[in-house]
């Protein structure tokens, strides 16, 4: 995609989420998977990040070549994004405390 650099960081595990066109919810129902491999991910003391470049790749010819490739329809599908998996190098940073105003409770 024009970078000379790993898009991946180095990750040893990239999983990639696609989702059928012809489903009206498909970019939610996809989210909602990527959500959910970083959530288990992260209970099974892995690191994980979503690369969001996914619908571009597949819609380049190199892109639909792997999925094609692969038996899967490229026009029938579309690219939600990636989760790359690994360990981390360091302890996982504390959480920042929250912002005050932020929620709002209606009664």
């Amino acid at each position: 995609m024009g970078a000379d650099s790993d898009p991946f960081y180095g990750a040893p595990a990239v999983l990639v989420v696609l989702a059928r066109k012809d489903r009206p919810t498909h970019v939610y129902d996809g989210s909602l998977v990527m959500g959910n491999l970083m959530n288990a991910a992260h209970g099974l003391g892995i690191a994980s990040c979503w690369i969001h470049r996914a619908k571009e790749e597949f819609e380049r010819p190199e892109g639909r070549a792997i999925l094609e490739g692969l038996g899967i329809d490229p026009d029938a599908y579309e690219g939600i994004g990636h989760c790359i998996l690994g360990y981390a190098d360091g302890p996982e940073p504390a959480a920042k405390p929250r912002k005050e105003g932020y929620v709002y409770r209606i009664a």
